[in-house]
């Protein structure tokens, strides 16, 4: 064990009967059967996978496998499935971790859990009824993060000279991704960006998921509530057809924000704006090294993303004015933090409804205004049928726990992610306890 990871176990130890600076007491959590082994893992939301990875990496070298015999959390290995418990995810997006729940692997020791950060929409709990699951799930906020909108422009200065840091607000942006703003030196970026001498007469590459993404979903439903009234939010509502829109004429339905690849969504109404194509690229991770590599790219990542790439990323325009001007704003913890206290939330995120809105372009002078939940769907009942032992699903139970209490700690957060709230992580500690193995409650 290194040193850093010594003295995080070492503090942890210190902590570990008292509440903490996570908010929420680490209830003893289901002691693991001394032969557990196997794989435990998900599948789904890329926005996530930079925090999962080093949660795993934490969570497994403070819980090693002791070779004991005595039932013990500490049952966990970070490759050898055949000697302890493995944790893993395989990414692929929102969208195909919300099939892959109620896939043909469901349940099974590669898919006992699955990551989206966009809410569930109608036909998908229909489909997950439709199945054995039925309505034997939960859906529970795991962690929350910024979108950070990214750019590359080389050589982007002030007048005085120095380096220039892009300045977008939502209507700006959505005028990107419809096709309406072309060029890096049109008068409405310009506009935002009066200290900036020298915007280029250069096309914008403008860049989106390929995949079904619940990136996508978060950014979209910025898009949908910063766009100005022309513009009808941006798209985002049930009056638009995606792919074949080539306007905005239709007054504004149901907001209905999207995980659709924004190529496809767009493609339309940016071919009636005369503009190219939207590049696409699967997954946060592919996104971001596009974007680093590409002059005169724009797109969208996880605030991680953006930092582990050395990406430049844009000051967006917060809701609230101050003195009649707008204020620009960076991610941060505390305009992250700003906006997920200030944001107008009419229900929980523990089991969010159909109109669940996440909690994007809130109030306040310091809320950052692109901040999303990404959640973790788990089932309710697990059974050996499946290949699966009661040891991996005490293992899961135990992992989980750990995330929503010692895990939300700042020593354990990786850059570009925030804690989610106190009262909710206590709500979604209360969802672990309706697991069964078999029939049996694995925590009662």
């Amino acid at each position: 064990m290194n040193l850093a990871k010594s003295i995080r176990v070492s503090i942890t130890a210190a902590l570990v009967l008292a509440i903490g600076i996570s908010g929420v007491a680490n209830g003893a959590a289901p002691s693991i059967d001394p032969d557990a082994k196997g794989k435990i893992e998900g599948s789904g939301a890329t926005f996530p996978w930079n925090q999962y990875k080093d949660w795993f990496t934490s969570f497994t070298d403070e819980h090693a496998d002791t070779a004991g015999t005595v039932a013990s959390l500490d049952q966990f290995h970070p490759s050898n499935a055949t000697s302890g418990l493995v944790l893993g995810y395989s990414g692929g997006g929102s969208g195909a971790g919300i099939s892959n729940f109620f896939g043909a692997n469901r349940r099974t020791a590669t898919q006992m859990f699955s990551g989206t950060d966009a809410v569930l929409s109608s036909s998908e709990r229909t489909a997950i009824a439709a199945t054995d699951i039925k309505a034997n799930y939960s859906v529970i906020p795991a962690i929350t993060g910024p979108i950070s909108v990214v750019y590359r422009i080389d050589g982007l200065k002030t007048a005085a000279g120095a380096k220039a840091t892009l300045r977008l607000d939502g209507g700006t942006i959505c005028g990107i991704y419809l096709g309406t703003i072309k060029k890096w030196n049109d008068a409405a970026i310009k506009a935002l960006n009066p200290s900036v001498a020298n915007l280029p007469n250069a096309t914008i590459n403008v860049v989106g998921r390929s995949d079904s993404s619940g990136t996508t979903y978060v950014f979209t439903s910025y898009l949908g509530k910063a766009a100005s009234a022309a513009q009808k939010n941006c798209g985002m509502h049930s009056n638009f057809t995606s792919s074949t829109e080539a306007n905005l004429n239709d007054a504004a339905g149901t907001f209905a924000p999207t995980k659709v690849q924004p190529s496809t969504y767009f493609a339309g109404i940016r071919a009636a704006n005369g503009a190219a194509a939207i590049t696409g690229k699967s997954g946060n991770g592919g996104i971001a090294p596009y974007v680093k590599a590409t002059n005169y790219s724009i797109s969208y990542v996880e605030s991680s993303y953006a930092s582990k790439y050395a990406l430049a990323e844009a000051a967006i325009a917060a809701k609230t004015k101050r003195g009649g001007a707008k204020v620009f704003l960076k991610p941060t913890t505390a305009t992250v933090t700003a906006a997920l206290k200030a944001a107008v939330v009419t229900e929980d995120p523990v089991n969010p409804s159909a109109s669940y809105v996440q909690p994007v372009y809130a109030t306040g002078v310091n809320s950052y205004p692109i901040v999303g939940y990404s959640w973790l769907m788990v089932y309710h009942a697990y059974d050996n049928a499946k290949d699966v032992t009661l040891g991996q699903v005490q293992g899961m139970i135990s992992f989980l726990n750990w995330a929503l209490t010692d895990g939300q700690k700042a020593m354990y957060l990786y850059k570009g992610y925030t804690p989610i709230p106190v009262a909710a992580r206590a709500k979604a500690i209360a969802e672990l306890h309706k697991i069964t193995f078999n029939g049996v409650t694995v925590w009662p």
